[in-house]
């Protein structure tokens, strides 16, 4: 029971084994013994010790066995590494374990978006006009805040504490079917376009492919980015925001209005054919050369999670200092810092 929680510390703190013993001062083989679970009761000094060098709470190695949770959906790049993404899901799955415990304190939203069992990629456009009547915005209306709209759907939104090079989001439902709560996670570090279409894409994931794990990868991307797009900009507002000839200061116009990158504007254009091949091809140029691939104009603003904090407050309370409030929660002090901020 314990060696599956000090295998999730060392892995949301990316060590490898070798890193963590010696920080430690125990040898790797018996911290490989303890994460298989052939030590089932490590002395309090060697789990002292790995708290200590994980940064983690003592009491979260003592709350028995983990939930069960899925391997979940990645935003990355290509180049992003297994650690980094092993990373991202020990920090979510620590988190959701914090969230499965507080519902028995707090009432959160119930949960009122459904996956979707079989759909051809043109059915992308139709399955999101029933999600946004889910989250409870207008067809055709921009989504002000979308982190606010997807939380009152039941699903807990949450920014991880630090950046993780390469990664952009997660999304997972543990326990689908069983009352179990979908969960997404955003990377820091990105612009508040990025967030939101981030947000977008990992909703999609979990409306698409909950009931489609067993699913080509480029496939799914591209099916969540679809859905990314006709949710952030549905297609009857994107014909009417971008009569011909669309041009980047018509594209940066979408931007300022429905809070969606240019570069994501330009590729729901081509996805609706209102422009060619070539003409997109021409409009990723014109951004490339004025550097938009790197940096876009036009500010997007930042939103934050409100639920995760709510969660969290209940769990760790307001008395006494962070190091007790992170003993109550089980959560690390630098998670609960970075939600609090």
């Amino acid at each position: 029971m314990i060696g599956e929680r000090i295998k999730l510390a060392r892995e949301a703190r990316r060590l490898t084994q070798t890193q963590l013993a010696s920080a430690a001062n125990i040898s790797q083989g018996t911290l490989s013994d303890l994460e298989k679970g052939r030590i089932v009761q490590p002395s309090p000094n060697t789990v002292a010790a790995i708290a200590q060098a994980t940064t983690f709470p003592l009491s979260f190695f003592h709350l028995g066995p983990l939930p069960d949770f899925p391997e979940g959906n990645y935003r990355k790049l290509k180049r992003g590494t297994t650690r980094a993404a092993a990373q991202v899901r020990a920090e979510v799955r620590q988190l959701a374990e914090v969230v499965l415990r507080a519902e028995k304190l707090v009432t959160l939203p119930p949960i009122s978006i459904d996956p979707i069992k079989q759909f051809n990629i043109e059915d992308i456009e139709d399955i999101v006009d029933d999600v946004r009547e889910s989250l409870r915005v207008g067809r055709l209306d921009p989504i002000a805040n979308l982190t606010r709209a997807i939380e009152r759907s039941g699903i807990v939104v949450v920014t991880l504490a630090t950046e993780i090079e390469d990664h952009s989001g997660f999304s997972a439902w543990p326990d689908f079917g069983l009352d179990g709560r979908p969960i997404i996670a955003i990377c820091r570090g990105y612009s508040g376009d990025r967030d939101r279409f981030t947000l977008a894409h990992e909703v999609g994931h979990l409306v698409l492919h909950t009931l489609r794990m067993k699913i080509d990868h480029t496939c799914a991307e591209r099916e969540a980015n679809r859905f990314a797009g006709a949710l952030l900009l549905p297609a009857d507002a994107a014909k009417e925001a971008m009569p011909p000839p669309i041009t980047l200061r018509v594209l940066m116009a979408v931007k300022a209005k429905n809070g969606v990158s240019i570069a994501a504007a330009a590729q729901r254009a081509f996805d609706l054919g209102l422009i060619s091949d070539h003409h997109f091809v021409s409009l990723r140029k014109q951004m490339s050369t004025r550097g938009w691939n790197k940096e876009e104009p036009v500010e997007v603003a930042s939103e934050q999670p409100v639920v995760i904090k709510k969660v969290i407050r209940v769990m760790a309370g307001d008395q006494g200092s962070l190091r007790e409030q992170a003993e109550r929660a089980a959560t690390p002090q630098l998670t609960l810092r970075a939600l609090a901020s």
